[in-house]
């Protein structure tokens, strides 16, 4: 049994409340980057764990409400930064639709890191001097983790927009999408549903890949997957052009399954080497941060025959979700179509930050600081969004899990489903 990716609208609701799903959409794109910031007003009271709330439907004249954002637009995380920042600008598209935040435009900053942390570090720094008291911050491990360390207990409030970070419990630091420990812990369960518990792994040497290949020993590690033996594990540095010796090593072990951990530009070194040996056959599972429309349309000569991905709900179609999720779901790709994008992790994970950043500001208004909105997050239980029903606590500064995991494949022009939840195999 499979489940096809079909985009198309459904308005069910349930109890929990879907994230920005009651927003109707505008054609018009959200105005240009800016670098000013908003302006102050009073609180509307403590943080709510409800809903992100909705503002009025005329047209938002206050002084706007700048949402600042240091993504990789360009570099190896171009293909997550890119649409991160696109995200956000459909996002405030939407969110001004109807109001605003209180009569505030949403106004997006986007500030490009080249995906290098020093840049990062160097971009987000006079934010953190003037007091900003939130920062969305992206777009793979390395850059977010260099930015974390400039928040204080103070603020700013910080949204990773790199699954791999993994926040201290209470700190201002959050992170988006489905962990990378979960990650790990789907697609094994879906390899050992198929007996294919021989496996290589290929990770590239910055943050990103490292910490992938880190979840997947601490998993390999529990009696849930003694079965599995590894192989061979081979490194390679993101900008190298060749991996040819590290993949005819991997070859020589004759695994029956090889997890590739890189993002964007990388995969492809891999995905060449593989084809050029003969390799392309072997079933070969990859980060969701590669499920991208574009880089997979650009792949198709060199794609394995079989390619899986951890990926999160919004992969799916509206229509098998359960209701309150599949309405933040087709609420999201109605925004995504309208920018002309395809929706998937490069978009979701700065989708759900945002909204539920403009839900905890319609709730304390524009004027929270860093400690208000983190005690708001912090309490959040209950909302629908595209990764599934955010529970938020202090010691978990994610909300979703491993049950929001689904195992998909790419067929050409979209995704499909091959596990149900938590990678658990389907029929």
């Amino acid at each position: 049994m499979t489940i096809n990716r079909r985009k198309r609208s459904t308005t069910r609701r349930a109890g929990m409340v879907a994230l920005g799903a009651s927003a109707a959409l505008v054609a018009a794109s959200c105005s240009s980057s800016t670098t000013s910031s908003s302006s102050a007003t009073t609180n509307t009271g403590p943080a709510s764990t409800s809903s992100a709330g909705t503002s009025g439907s005329g047209a938002p004249s206050g002084t706007p409400v700048v949402f600042h954002a240091v993504v990789g637009e360009t570099g190896a995380a171009a293909a997550l930064g890119s649409r991160e920042a696109k995200a956000l600008k459909a996002l405030a598209s939407q969110v001004n639709s109807t109001g605003g935040i209180d009569g505030h435009p949403m106004q997006v900053d986007v500030v490009d890191n080249q995906s290098n942390p020093a840049t990062a570090v160097q971009l987000a720094s006079p934010w953190v001097s003037q007091g900003v008291p939130f920062i969305l911050n992206g777009s793979i491990v390395g850059t977010d983790k260099a930015v974390d360390a400039l928040a204080t207990a103070n603020g700013p409030f910080i949204y990773d927009l790199s699954p791999g970070t993994h926040p201290k419990a209470g700190s201002m630091i959050f992170s988006a999408g489905l962990s990378t420990t979960a990650d790990a812990e789907a697609y094994l369960t879906f390899l050992k549903s198929k007996g294919l518990t021989n496996i290589a792994v290929i990770n590239s040497t910055d943050a990103s890949g490292t910490d992938g290949y880190t979840q997947l020993s601490t998993q390999l590690a529990t009696s849930a997957f003694s079965s599995f033996k590894l192989v061979s594990h081979q490194t390679f540095d993101p900008t190298s052009v060749s991996v040819n010796t590290q993949m005819a090593a991997i070859k020589a072990a004759n695994p029956q399954a090889i997890v590739v951990w890189t993002t964007g530009t990388p995969l492809g070194t891999v995905l060449k080497a593989m084809q050029s040996l003969g390799m392309d056959s072997i079933p070969t599972v990859t980060t969701a941060g590669n499920a991208a429309h574009a880089e997979l349309t650009s792949f198709a000569s060199i794609l394995p025959k079989s390619i899986y991905f951890p990926t999160g709900p919004l992969y799916l179609s509206p229509s098998v979700l359960p209701a309150s999720i599949g309405a933040a779901v087709s609420s999201f790709d109605k925004a995504v179509s309208a920018a002309s994008g395809h929706g998937g992790d490069p978009w979701g994970l700065a989708w759900d930050p945002g909204t539920l950043l403009v839900g905890a500001l319609r709730k304390l208004g524009v004027n929270a600081t860093a400690k208000q909105i983190l005690n708001y997050m912090q309490n959040l239980q209950g909302v629908a969004g595209v990764y599934g029903t955010y529970n938020m606590s202090v010691s978990n500064h994610r909300g979703v899990g491993v049950n929001s995991i689904y195992v998909t494949t790419w067929n050409g022009s979209s995704f499909t489903a091959v596990s149900g939840g938590g990678g658990t195999p389907l029929g």
